[in-house]
């Protein structure tokens, strides 16, 4: 089995084990690949969950993101900027390694993942040192890192961090 092919499944269960950190490098180096971060992204297991609720919310008026509902959560990194009541606290910066991703359902179907991985010394970090990206649920990327969050910083320029759960979602 060649090098490349043991990097997703490793990164894998490095993240279903809590480790949900990638600091590798993608093909000519820069930060990781859209292939490692949607690998973290999908992810099963240790995630908090946007006021401590696993349940779907209503899409809010002013978001950007076209499906109904969504479900927002955070690695383990992340989580320590939440709150007692599970809500991003005022003022904070994520540190890096962070990972915020928005399931986007339409119906009961998850349609597609967005991303946000703090990562200040990548090549593809846009605003806030943020890499950003829509990957499908099959873990392909339907907007990559590559883009550098072209489709999302618009909306995302203001709230904490370049957050927008507490705004959308008070």
């Amino acid at each position: 089995m060649h090098r490349s092919q043991l990097c997703i499944p490793l990164l894998v269960l490095a993240a279903a084990c809590g480790g949900s950190d990638v600091t590798g490098s993608a093909p000519g180096g820069g930060g990781p690949s859209d292939a490692e971060v949607s690998a973290l992204a999908r992810a099963a297991s240790g995630w908090t969950y946007y006021k401590a609720r696993g349940d779907t919310l209503l899409r809010s008026q002013g978001s950007g993101h076209a499906e109904a509902r969504l479900r927002t959560r955070y690695n383990a990194k992340a989580a320590t900027q939440l709150d007692a009541n599970g809500k991003v606290r005022a003022g904070v910066s994520f540190p890096d390694s962070s990972l915020i991703v928005k399931e986007l359902i339409i119906g009961s179907t998850l349609t597609r993942y967005a991303v946000m991985y703090k990562l200040r010394g990548s090549a593809n970090a846009a605003t806030g040192g943020w890499l950003w990206a829509y990957y499908a649920p099959d873990g392909s990327p339907q907007i990559g890192i590559g883009a550098r969050g072209s489709a999302c910083v618009g909306c995302h320029a203001s709230g904490i961090d370049q957050t927008r759960m507490n705004d959308s979602h008070p």
